[in-house]
């Protein structure tokens, strides 16, 4: 962390810190107050230790004193080779440090065992900062390669779907990372601070001891001349001669700056008299045997001190046997626990290996049905060939008709024309001729709209012809009405004859018949001339009494084609408003969260949008059927769009394994979704084939009713229709049958051939695995043979233990007694013979007496003693020296184990995982359904997504729970072999 964010410096006296980390020098802040910090965010934490991550948490390199480079020196500006100045930094140190702590041993221990431990988990997480940190930053990169930029944005594709989940993901890792990298930072901070506070603590201590054990110079100050100066060094107080020039506490000092050793005392003499022998005012003559005397309780007393600290040797030495010993305890009983639990996996293991054996005698079997269905798959391959073969001939055959068909539409079409025009040859001269037959039928739909073009413009003439009829109906009745009134007033007066003429002769104009003009003889002449014009009337009226009839059954005619167009119409709406309403129902269940539609089969079923509430007109039937026909071309465009992304698909399967892997996921859904739309489009293709050969019935209904000597025409060409359609649909239902039995065929091989080799795989690992449980079964043996025989040697060693205790008890009171013997001995000399100079002057006299030849002796005694103490501690030295050797050997072992046991683990998950793949392929193969005849291309693709992830669920448990299980097993394994 650098001080923008936090600014914390060591105490004084204390070592530097490092830069970065809670105890650099840049700033302070005291202590006390850690913990009053105010606990910085993730995000400011992480941005802190960003110079230290890049740096590798290196530590700045310190400069170094030239005296002594084993010490760094923080300050440029220290000047050890300054006496005023060394004397002064240390007042200053041996003022600040006399209210620090001072803590026992015991605790001393504890906390740098503390500051181990917390500097452990400091390095782990900043390695574990530093390698987030690059997860980070990859994350971070990754996010923005999916993040879409503003002319991508724009376009549309069919990986849309597919980017935009990458993106979230990216996304989502992005900020897990950051998120880890915060928690991480905040852990590194925390234990920084932690660390502060054993450390300011134990520089205390060192601080206090040494300010308690510290004392002035003995020397006088008259002993040096204060106002010249010597050897370039001023005149100062005498504690500046109690230091040397450089930071080596165990250099000799010089002469002039001689050093006191009695500045620094043991702890229990700091306030009492000093416990080194006072050098004698009178010298002793060298072969005094007093002399000799106190050289020899000189060297006891070393020995003593000697043997003091290998006693404390010892008994630290007795404590870590006591630790090991414990710790064997421990591990003993573990391997006990481990022995039973391999024993019952070792029983799990057995009931596995039956489990597997029928698991393999099963995908024996599934095999064995491939293959069989394989072969039926073959059998149906070759019968749908010939089938296609005599279909193809048929076909032809049905061509042939249909273009025989359309050459007689072109003839009746033709036929329909001579007729309008005859209705009205002025008006009607000008009508279009209908298009010219190609022979291949393609212009079939082109000659029934024409024929319905035509019967359009006949009924408007049957119209205007059947109001003419009326016209003429009611002027004939006029007629019959002046005929009678004639033959009633003929013989009244003849003189009404010639009005009579007249008007008959106008009334035959009106008819446009040519008549010579009325005789102006007598009545006869009139009545014969009458006689003729009446015949001529009646001729008239028979023509028109028949075209009135005639015109009456063009009308039924017409009824009747209009009543079975308006049932067409009724018809294609209410198969309208069918669909509507199925999407109606699809929307509600998407709402209520039920897994019916999907949004590809919402996009496809758009296209049938049309308003079912539209009235009957001849034009929307014509434009309803033209519609329908172009459906059915787009429709078959798209069969072969999505036939050609299948054959792709199929293409793309023999990529690598890494890319199929890859892309397996995002082509199944893809196919599942073209697929789904395929059949969208076979069901709405055939809706709309039916709805097709349903107008084309009522057009060949309307063709008989209009023409009846066409009817055996109309009807062998519907009949070649149907037939041909039906061909044309179970051509089709083959070809899809055929490319899914490939499909299947290929899939079901290849599954074989992973089954084979998955099954060879265990066969092998199964082998493998029954040498390593055998050979474990050894190991375990050896392993209770040792456990027991390090039972035994733990037993001989506590045993020893306890010899060595009551020795070393022994040995303590021998050390006491002999002290108490010597102060004894010293009271005793000082009260026998008086003072030094007393004894100074007999001493010369003197001989070697009795009592200097028991001390002999017992110096003698006490230096046997010492020996034989010291071969046993040597002894018990070799011992641990051994101990601590098959340590490192059974440390070494055990990381290689772990190093296996690792490998193993990685070996048991690639099998897992591969189990996975087969599990899978095997499940899909079970799970695919023959389609049912109430739903057309229903299989596996269609099941259940719940049911799936069902499925899915299970298999993971179950390979999470095979996983645990052999990670424990190598586990154990691990253990006992260690």
């Amino acid at each position: 962390m650098d001080s923008a964010t936090m600014t914390i410096g060591a105490p004084a006296g204390g070592p530097p810190g490092r830069p970065g980390s809670p105890f650099s020098s840049s700033g302070r802040l005291s202590f006390p107050d850690v913990q009053s910090v105010v606990m910085p965010t993730g995000k400011a934490l992480v941005e802190g230790y960003r110079k230290d991550i890049l740096n590798g948490f290196e530590q700045e390199k310190p400069t170094y004193n030239p005296l002594s480079e084993n010490r760094p020196q923080r300050s440029a500006h220290v000047d050890l080779k300054d006496p005023i100045q060394v004397h002064l930094l240390t007042e200053t140190a041996l003022s600040d440090s006399k209210a620090y702590e001072i803590l026992s041993q015991e605790e001393v221990d504890d906390l740098k065992k503390q500051i181990q431990s917390l500097s452990m988990r400091i390095e782990q997480a900043r390695a574990n900062l530093a390698i987030q940190t690059k997860y980070r930053d990859a994350a971070i990169s990754m996010a923005r390669l999916y993040m879409p930029s503003k002319a991508e944005g724009k376009r549309k594709s069919l990986l849309g779907n597919r980017m935009s989940d990458s993106a979230k993901e990216a996304e989502m890792e992005r900020l897990a990372s950051e998120r880890r990298c915060e928690e991480l930072a905040a852990e590194l901070f925390s234990l920084e601070k932690r660390l502060m506070e054993p450390q300011r603590r134990l520089l205390q201590h060192t601080a206090g001891i040494l300010q308690m054990t510290h004392r002035a110079s003995a020397k006088k100050s008259g002993q040096v001349p204060v106002g010249p100066m010597m050897n370039g060094i001023p005149g100062s107080p005498e504690s500046l001669y109690t230091y040397t020039n450089t930071r080596n506490s165990m250099e000799i000092p010089q002469d002039d700056l001689s050093f006191d050793r009695g500045l620094y005392l043991p702890l229990e003499q700091a306030d009492g008299p000093p416990a080194l022998p006072r050098k004698n005012p009178i010298e002793i003559p060298l072969k005094s045997p007093i002399r000799e005397q106190n050289a020899q309780l000189r060297e006891l007393r070393e020995e003593v001190e000697k043997l003091r600290e290998e006693n404390e040797r010892i008994l630290e030495e007795n404590m870590q046997l006591k630790t090991a010993e414990q710790q064997l305890r421990e591990d003993q009983a573990f391997a006990r626990d481990e022995i039973s639990r391999l024993q019952s996996r070792e029983q799990q293991l057995v009931e596995e290996h039956a489990r597997a054996v029928e698991e393999a005698s099963r995908m024996k079997e599934e095999t064995n049905r491939f293959q069989d269905a394989d072969s039926r798959l073959k059998a149906l391959e070759n019968q749908m060939t010939v089938e296609i073969d005599a279909l193809r001939a048929q076909t032809a055959g049905q061509l042939q008709a249909a273009s025989d068909a359309e050459a007689k539409l072109e003839a009746l079409n033709h036929k329909l024309r001579d007729v309008i025009v005859a209705f009205n040859p002025t008006k009607n001269e000008g009508f279009d001729s209908p298009d010219r037959a190609t022979g291949s039928g393609a212009s079939l739909t082109g000659q029934l709209e024409y024929m319905e073009k035509a019967l359009a413009a006949a009924a408007e003439e049957q119209k205007l012809l059947a109001a003419e009829v009326s016209a003429s109906s009611a002027e004939t009745a006029a007629i019959t009405s002046s005929l009678s009134h004639l033959e009633a007033s003929l013989g009244h007066a003849s003189t009404r004859s010639q009005a009579l003429i007249r008007q008959v002769l106008d009334m035959l104009q009106q008819s446009n018949l040519d008549l010579p003009p009325p005789p102006e003889g007598s009545l006869d002449d009139q009545l014969g001339y009458l006689e003729q014009a009446l015949e001529s009337l009646g001729s008239e009226l028979s023509r028109a009494l028949e075209a009135s009839s005639s015109a009456s059954a063009r009308k039924q005619d017409i009824d009747q084609v209009d009543a079975v167009l308006r049932g067409l119409w009724e018809i294609i709406q209410s198969g309208f408003a069918e669909i509507e309403q199925q999407k109606t129902a699809r929307r509600q269940n998407r709402a209520l969260g039920q897994n019916g539609g999907d949004d590809d089969e919402e996009l496809s079923s758009t296209e049938f949008e049309s308003d079912i509430n539209e009235p009957y007109s001849l034009q929307a039937f014509s434009a309803k059927v033209q519609w329908l026909y172009a459906q059915v071309t787009g429709l078959r465009e798209q069969k072969y769009i999505l036939q050609r992304q299948i054959k792709q698909q199929r293409e793309l399967n023999n990529r690598s394994e890494t890319e199929k892997d890859l892309e397996l996921k995002a082509k199944s859904e893809e196919l599942e979704r073209t697929q789904h739309l395929l059949d969208q489009a076979e069901r709405a293709a055939a809706d709309a084939q039916s709805q097709l050969e349903q107008v084309l019935a009522d057009m060949d209904t309307l063709q008989k009713t209009t023409a009846a000597n066409e009817a055996a025409l109309a009807a062998s060409t519907k009949t070649a229709q149907d037939q041909l359609q039906a061909r044309t649909a179970r051509i089709a239902a083959l070809e899809a049958d055929v490319r899914e039995a490939e499909s299947r065929l290929a899939t079901a091989e290849a599954s074989v051939a992973a089954t084979q080799s998955q099954l060879a795989e265990s066969n092998t690992a199964r082998a493998a695995a029954e040498a390593e449980l055998s050979s474990l079964r050894a190991q375990l043996t050896n392993a209770a043979a040792a456990a027991d025989s390090a039972a035994a040697e733990v037993s001989k060693l506590q045993q020893e233990l306890q010899s060595k205790d009551a020795e070393l008890d022994r040995m303590n009171m021998m050390v006491v007694e002999l002290k108490t013997e010597v102060t004894v001995a010293k009271a005793e000399l000082d009260g026998a013979y008086g003072s030094r100079k007393q004894r100074a002057a007999e001493a010369a006299a003197l001989s070697n007496s009795s009592q200097s030849e028991e001390l002999n002796n017992t110096i003698t005694r006490l230096r046997a003693e010492l020996e034989n103490a010291l071969r046993d501690l040597e002894e018990v030295t070799r011992d641990s020296i051994a101990a601590e050797k098959e340590r490192l050997e059974i440390e070494a072992r055990l990381d290689q184990v772990l190093a296996h046991k690792e490998d193993l683990e990685a070996e048991v998950s690639r099998l897992g995982q591969r189990l996975m793949r087969v599990q899978e392929e095997l499940d899909q193969e079970r799970l695919k359904a023959v389609p049912s005849p109430g739903r057309a291309g229903m299989g596996a693709s269609e099941l259940s997504k719940q049911f799936r992830g069902v499925m899915k669920e299970e298999r993971r448990k179950f390979q999470e729970e095979i996983r645990v299980s052999s990670a424990v097993f190598f586990f154990l394994l691990c253990c006992l072999r260690w």
